[in-house]
């Protein structure tokens, strides 16, 4: 800690010298003085008082660097008026250094509060031996307490993570009551510490551990609390901070065009490191814990095809009891048939003629399963190949909104492109492919992946010279590939329409007639390619070149007779655009929301988290396109917004009829809305009015309300999914966000 002490020393020596240019003069060293005598008080009180103040040596660093920076500040305080109007890099170094000192006074203060709160308390010890287990109701029990109760420390050996729930008399209520379960760690200190809000004094206080297995240290009543320091909260507090200074409506983010910047490309770069880095965090390698590795279907049909099959097999060889079933897709029947038994069917698997099937589309498997396998000898993880198409994807879209940025909106500023970015990669669906990476999310990550790519390509070849024909054959090809990822998903190519008809009124007097032909075949060989072999797939599995195998799955319904139904779209629509956002007043404070119809029929459904319109406000946008129209001011971009549109409600539409509504299937059709907005607020911002800082603003609050619910959305999800597969992840944000627990 005494490094730690001497380095924020040298970094503030530093800062003084670079920056404020001071003087060694009487003032500079009685400044300094008083300065190093402030911070070594506190390196003594750190080293003596370990128990009543645990820092480790990051939040140290901020503490002393706070510290440092606030004395700092203080002193050069007439300076900063001059040092800031200089221009806006010392602007910004000055908002780094204010958010640090406010960042540290909110931690060591507000978040603090009951280190405060505790310093008068006199705590009550007892150990293992002084507490009474009531067997048959399996709780730990203290009595003849008869004080008022204000704070628990539990400290338990083992296990590392438990539940507790807390049960007291006090001077209102002779009997126990029940007050809230709480989530304990013993790798998080402060969860230890349980505020208490009794009625009076207390006689007795019960402890019930869900988990039988406790070995209990001490419990101490009326506990001192420490003061800590959380350093993962401190940098979110202070990236809060720099963020609202970056983006206010006057910045020069928004004052600076972003094809202005030497290298506007560089931007691209960062954003895309800053995705890579965010996805990193998101991914939920944890999930191999929950998730059934049996029913890893892409790697068993890789098997297959290594021996020349399109089969998978079933080690318990249910296929037997299947085929005597009158109808095996009858999930009732189908149930009541293996309980006589001790096997289980293939859940989700497609069960034709006595076989089974992977219904999912096969381009995964062709392009990464099968020669990672080959080359490597091992089985490629489905969790690690959604992280790595996932942040393909999310540059793709990066990549497609700056060539969209460059060729038709010159006048779009920094700010709104890295908003609109933030908006299209985390407002779309990515983060819940990521962090539940399970073979459902397989294809739909790779038909976005393919589709973006395909869309890139296009658009480049638009404004290329060279290869003009190669990259629409290789857009052609990836688009193509999409039928064999998520068939829905194909529609997607309807938007090289709009993308050719471009490229035709501009190359209409380049391009002789005659030519014509050599793009139209670069364009429809390598679709009809894929639909030929996609075909022949589907042919020797099921009989027909148009059956992609879906119907024939064993799930909780059967899809054979499921059927195209009417009543299923205004249902489906409203639950997954309009459907009311619920919210709980405990992290992460959204809550599930509950289906309830009037529909008589089969509804397939899982718990969603409002609908897309409720939970990223600024969508409802899309809503009003035809208001836009003279805006835009583009008849060609007017028509792409309403074949997104339509691309994307048609989409959805196909989710609702082929399989129900849940919740991953927002990312087969939200990039549609995103971009229609996108679209929306490029031309908006071209225009030269008098309110843009109002529209910044707005802009700015809506997208930032919508990354701040898809934050506290990852952690939610109807089979807590991060929970259970990174739960000493999810407990830190519990406490770091709930710090008045």
């Amino acid at each position: 800690m005494i490094f730690i002490f001497l380095l924020c020393l040298a970094i503030k020596f530093i800062i003084d010298y670079k920056l404020f240019s001071s003087k060694l003069d009487k003032k500079f060293f009685g400044y300094n003085f008083l300065q190093i005598i402030g911070g070594t008080i506190l390196l003594i009180i750190f080293l003596k008082l370990p128990n009543r103040i645990p820092l480790s040596n990051l939040d140290s660093f901020f503490v002393f660097l706070s510290y440092f920076v606030l004395t700092l500040l203080i002193y050069n305080f007439k300076s900063i008026v001059k040092f800031k109007n200089k221009n806006y890099a010392n602007k910004f170094i000055l908002v780094v250094m204010i958010s640090l000192v406010i960042s540290g006074i909110f931690e060591l203060t507000i978040c603090n509060f009951k280190f405060f709160k505790s310093l008068n308390y006199k705590p009550l010890i007892y150990t293992k031996n002084d507490l009474r287990k009531v067997e048959d109701k399996n709780y730990y029990e203290i009595n003849n307490i008869n004080t008022l109760i204000k704070n628990i420390y539990i400290d338990v050996i083992t296990p590392n993570n438990y539940y507790l729930n807390i049960m007291a008399t006090d001077e209102g209520n002779a009997f126990y009551y029940s007050l809230p379960t709480r989530e304990i760690s013993n790798n998080i200190e402060t969860s230890k510490y349980i505020n208490l809000n009794l009625n009076g004094k207390s006689q007795k206080i019960a402890l019930n551990f869900y988990d039988k297995d406790v070995n209990i240290k001490q419990v101490i009543l009326n506990q001192k609390v420490p003061l800590f320091f959380n350093s993962g909260r401190y940098l979110l507090v202070c990236l809060i901070l720099i963020t609202i200074f970056l983006f206010k409506s006057n910045s020069i983010f928004f004052k600076r065009k972003l094809l202005d910047l030497s290298y506007p490309k560089h931007l691209v770069v960062l954003l895309v490191m800053f995705q890579v880095f965010s996805f990193t965090i998101m991914l939920n390698r944890g999930i191999s814990t929950y998730y059934d590795t049996n029913n890893d279907y892409y790697n068993q049909l890789t098997e297959s095809i290594k021996n020349k099959k399109v089969t998978i097999e079933d080690k318990q060889h249910t296929e037997e009891i299947l085929n005597k079933i009158s109808n095996p897709y009858d999930s009732n029947l189908r149930s009541k048939e293996f309980d006589k038994t001790d096997k289980m069917f293939l859940w989700d698997a497609a069960f034709y003629k006595g076989h089974y099937y992977v219904y999912f589309g096969i381009v995964p498997v062709i392009l990464f399963y099968l020669p990672f396998n080959l080359i490597f000898g091992v089985q490629l993880s489905t969790i690690y190949l959604i992280y790595f198409c996932t942040i393909i994807t999310a540059f793709l879209i990066t990549l497609l909104l700056y060539q969209i940025v460059k060729h038709k909106y010159k006048k779009c500023s920094v700010g709104i492109f890295i908003l609109l970015d933030l908006l299209l990669v985390y407002c779309t669906g990515l983060e819940y492919l990521v962090k539940i990476p399970e073979i459902y999310s397989v294809p739909i990550v790779c038909g976005l992946m393919f589709t973006f790519l395909g869309l890139n390509l296009y658009l480049s070849s638009l404004h290329s010279r060279k290869l003009v024909k190669t990259k629409m054959t290789l857009g052609s090809l990836s688009l193509a590939l999409v039928a064999g990822c998520r068939p829905q998903l194909l529609l997607g190519s309807l938007l090289i329409i709009p993308i050719l008809i471009s490229f035709y009124h501009k190359n209409k007097k380049a391009v002789a007639k005659k030519d014509y032909w050599k793009y139209v075949l670069a364009i429809i060989i390598p679709y009809i390619i894929v639909a030929l072999l996609l075909m022949y797939y589907n042919y020797i599995r099921f009989k027909s070149p148009f059956d992609f195998g879906a119907n024939y799955n064993l799930t909780t319904n059967d899809m054979t007779k499921r059927g195209f139904k009417f009543g299923r779209i205004p249902l489906g629509l409203f639950v997954s655009l309009f459907n009311p956002l619920p919210f709980k007043n405990v992290f992460p404070f959204i809550a599930e929301s509950t289906l309830v119809t009037n529909y008589m029929g089969i509804t397939i459904y899982e718990p969603v988290y409002g609908g897309l319109l409720t939970t990223t406000l600024i969508y409802l946008i899309v809503l009003f396109l035809p208001k836009f129209k003279k805006i835009i001011n583009s008849k060609l971009i007017y028509n792409t917004c309403l074949l997104l549109l339509a691309i994307g409600l048609g989409i959805l539409i196909v989710d609702i009829q082929l399989a129900g509504i849940l919740a991953r299937y927002l990312s087969d059709f939200s990039w549609t809305f995103g971009f229609i907005t996108a679209f929306i607020l490029l031309a908006i911002e071209n225009k030269d009015f008098k309110y843009k800082n109002y529209f910044y603003k707005i802009v700015t609050i809506l997208i930032f309300g919508a990354l701040i619910y898809q934050f506290f959305y990852y952690f939610c999800s109807s089979y807590n999914f991060v929970k259970n597969g990174a739960y000493s992840v999810w407990l830190y944000f519990y406490y770091l966000i709930q710090f008045w627990l």
